[in-house]
């Protein structure tokens, strides 16, 4: 007769969960701090992040969402100085006070005016 082999699980869950805590954080992808309130949420937190890719004409730019979503965005002649690469919403942009506001769909950026040079 065989005796039937007894596995444990735990061990195997601990990994799993384990696992899930490496990834990094949207931090390590550089950029700016950006407060965001997401899909129409009515507070702003700084949990977004405004990250550069390339410069001059061929700068894009790409507002990632601590979720894992992201915005893509290009220059120009906005308040924000951006606006929508894909054109599948459109973003509208104000300033209010020394803050720019940035909205696309039901999500809202908001973020310091770069210092005058």
């Amino acid at each position: 007769m065989v005796k039937p082999r007894s596995l444990s699980c735990a061990p195997l869950a601990a990994l799993a969960l384990a696992a899930c805590d490496v990834s990094p954080g949207i931090e390590s992808e550089g950029g700016t701090s950006v407060a965001c309130a997401l899909g129409g949420a009515s507070d702003f937190a700084s949990e977004c992040r405004l990250v550069q890719s390339g410069e001059g004409t061929g700068a894009v730019y790409v507002m990632r969402h601590p979720d894992g979503g992201f915005r893509t965005l290009v220059p120009a002649d906005t308040p924000a100085g951006l606006a929508e690469s894909d054109g599948s919403q459109i973003a509208t942009s104000k300033r209010e006070g020394g803050d720019i506001v940035l909205m696309i769909g039901d999500d809202r950026y908001r973020w310091k005016e770069p210092a005058d040079e």
